[in-house]
């Protein structure tokens, strides 16, 4: 018996129409409902079929076409509800047709086409028909309720990508950059449902890679039945992570996927050049179907969220980051364009004038629009602190510790490119802390410590920055250790003397480690220095603070944001510069008989019984000034992790919100100097960098 191709159409335009329809027009509603009048139609002349599934064929179809006729006759009290009802039926036509096609003889089961699932225009898609809480229900808990629906949207982004790649393959076979991408979007989603212990998804998407991989290695062809068990996986997937969305936010089980026995059957034969699958897993999926004929009785919703205990997700839009970046870029330009406009009309006009008066409101618009683009790029590092407690637990067993992991702050907000590239940095402190920090139950007890190590990871706001910071109370750094392998690999010269800041901080050298022995976690002086870079990379630094036998604190702080700054415009002679305002503590104009020079330091002044360095800003940056004389200038007292200096400028012209831009490649990463801005005037001012320039002056 073969399924007519006309069935196959007409319920993918079923599908098709109700993607499309807009439930508040009646001739959409129409439309979709004289659609499914000609399915049913036509089961009767071109389907006669087993008996069993042309009942139920003939069922779903009146369902839905009668729930469809009172939607036209606002005959229904929630016609979400109703078009919920009609999904469903869509959706038990096509496994009916499915179930069909399987009961065919072998070799003419091939016409059936794959129609997507119908989902609902203007609500959330509807829930596949819950399956008994038995083998392989999967309940989530609240706390990892965020961290999985994450994996849910992830998921179904790889799966759109090796959806659109499986149709390119169709035109361009053999293509192995797509059978790459399509291999690892599979492999991806394993290996993050295995993390989080799905483990009906990541035994199908493991399935599903074994086929694929074969196609990498030019060992089969994706074409044909092959490339079907491809999409099948792939709507397979899809159906099961929205049965998981359903499951997360109604704080239900997950129910188990009933046609998942017989799709890994396929897969597996498919890999092993079978053609033939087990009976049974047909079988199973013919069981599990005799819950149709309750949900086309009862069109009712699925269980509906618990009035408490739900965790929902906020509705959100996808946006790249490129795009994200481009807006940013853009109202930045536009308050540089709004800074030269207000400028010239300050000097051209009185400030009574109402052109004066117009331009200020505006300035006011593009700063709230700037301010609003620069908060779209604002995300919670919970997401990231919640990773890194999965990385921790997973460490500890490998490394037979005990350990509690505790994290806070995990809803401070920084930019989604600071968010991204710092949870690598995290990954390998987490490393070093669990591996090298923490020490075995029996060694901790010997020194008098619980069995039971704690790493903290905490995030807060300091002086307009985001602070990261990790401690431990393990065995603390060894500096004896540190500075012995520095000395042999030529870090150190034998005799230096380094203060307890400069010894830790070598431990960000390429290659130092003080492991006694290579391990499957660290041990190979790889790490500590991917930290480094990268923090540096985005404008921040990081700090260590260790005592031996008490445990390490590692300091992390960043800018809030990558593109813009609150800076103070100084004058040094006839060039201007920027200071960033959280390095500044206050500025004075100095007496005689502050300043005083000491020998192998320098100068120094003496500020409210405070010793701090002078650096002459003009011998710094090689300009001219107006006066060499500090009692004629302006000091500015800058701070940095602790350390304070006395700047000595010309005169302080204001404050201001400024752009940064990158120096370019040309000139390259400038000590002193984090990048540069376009002021009112069209000039470009450069932006110091006050940990940069304490080093120069020290150096």
């Amino acid at each position: 018996m073969k399924v007519n191709d006309t069935l196959n159409q007409l319920v993918e335009q079923a599908a098709c129409s109700f993607n499309m329809l807009s439930p508040g027009d009646p001739k959409d509603v129409q439309a979709l409902e004289n659609i499914l009048r000609q399915i049913q139609e036509t089961i009767a002349g071109l389907c006669p079929g087993p008996e069993d599934l042309r009942r139920k064929l003939e069922k779903a179809t009146t369902k839905a076409c009668g729930t469809l006729h009172r939607i036209v006759q606002e005959e229904v009290a929630d016609t979400a509800k109703a078009l919920d009802t009609v999904s469903k039926a869509i959706c038990i036509i096509q496994k009916l047709i499915q179930q069909i096609m399987e009961s065919e003889p072998k070799g003419e089961a091939e016409s059936v086409v794959q129609v997507p699932a119908a989902m609902p225009p203007a609500a959330p898609a509807a829930a596949p028909p819950a399956a008994p809480a038995a083998a392989g229900a999967v309940t989530i808990s609240q706390e990892d309720a965020p961290l999985v629906l994450d994996f849910i949207a992830e998921s179904n982004e790889h799966m759109e990508t090796a959806e659109s790649a499986m149709l390119e393959l169709e035109n361009r076979p053999g293509d192995s950059e797509l059978i790459n991408k399509i291999f690892r979007a599979f492999h991806t989603i394993k290996g993050m449902a295995g993390f989080l212990n799905l483990t009906e998804i990541q035994s199908l998407s493991h399935s599903a890679e074994s086929l694929l991989d074969l196609a990498r290695k030019g060992q089969l062809v994706l074409a044909g039945g092959s490339s079907d068990v491809v999409f099948e996986s792939i709507d397979g997937l899809k159906k099961m992570l929205a049965a998981l969305k359903v499951s997360v936010e109604s704080n239900a089980p997950a129910g188990a996927y009933d046609r998942l026995p017989h799709l890994l059957e396929v897969l597996k034969a498919t890999t092993e050049g079978r053609t033939e699958v087990s009976p049974k897993a047909v079988a199973t999926v013919q069981e599990n179907d005799k819950k149709l004929d309750a949900i086309l009785e009862d069109g009712s919703d699925a269980k509906q969220a618990s009035a408490t205990g739900t965790y929902t997700a906020e509705e959100k839009v996808k946006v790249s980051t490129a795009r994200l970046d481009s807006l940013v870029n853009l109202a930045g330009e536009l308050v540089i364009a709004q800074l030269m406009v207000a400028e010239e009309v300050n000097r051209s006009r009185a400030a009574e004038h109402e052109l004066v008066k117009q331009v200020s409101h505006q300035g006011k618009i593009v700063r709230e629009l700037q301010e609003l683009s620069m908060a779209m790029r604002m995300v919670p590092v919970q997401g990231v602190f919640q990773r890194m407690t999965r990385v921790a637990r997973d460490l500890s067993h490998k490394a037979a510790k005990q350990v509690d992991f505790v994290t806070a702050g995990e809803e401070t907000e920084l930019d989604r490119t600071v968010v991204d590239h710092i949870s690598d940095p995290l990954v390998h402190m987490v490393r070093n802390a669990i591996d090298h920090g923490i020490e075995p139950p029996e060694e901790r007890a010997t020194a008098g410590k619980s069995p039971t190590g704690r790493v903290e990871l905490r995030a807060f706001h300091q002086a307009g920055s985001i602070v990261v910071q990790m401690q431990d109370d393990g065995r603390g750094l060894n500096k004896e250790k540190i500075l012995k392998k520095a000395i042999e690999q030529g870090l150190v010269t034998p005799g230096q003397e380094l203060s307890d800041d400069e010894v830790f901080k070598l431990i960000f050298h390429p290659g130092l480690s003080t492991a006694e022995k290579i391990t499957a976690v660290s041990g190979r002086g790889v790490g500590m220095d991917v930290v480094k870079k990268n923090i540096e990379s985005l404008r921040g630094r990081v700090d260590i603070s260790s005592a031996l036998g008490e445990g390490t604190t590692f300091t992390i702080r960043l800018p809030l944001t990558l593109a813009v700054i609150d800076g103070q415009i100084v004058r040094v002679g006839e060039s201007r510069y920027i200071l960033p305002i959280n390095s500044i503590v206050r500025s004075l104009r100095c007496k005689p008989g502050q300043i005083s020079s000491v020998q192998n330091r320098g100068e120094v002044v003496l500020e409210r019984a405070e010793l701090m360095p002078l650096i002459r800003l003009y011998e710094l940056l090689k300009v001219r000034p107006s006066t060499e004389d500090p009692s004629q200038g302006l000091i500015v007292i800058v701070e940095d992790n602790g350390r304070k200096c006395c700047l000595l400028v010309d005169d302080l012209l204001g404050q201001q919100q400024v752009v940064i831009k990158n120096l370019g490649e040309t000139l390259g990463r400038i000590p002193g100097v984090s990048g540069g801005a376009i002021m009112g005037d069209g000039r470009v001012t450069l932006i110091l960098d006050v940990p940069g320039l304490l080093e120069l002056a020290q150096s």
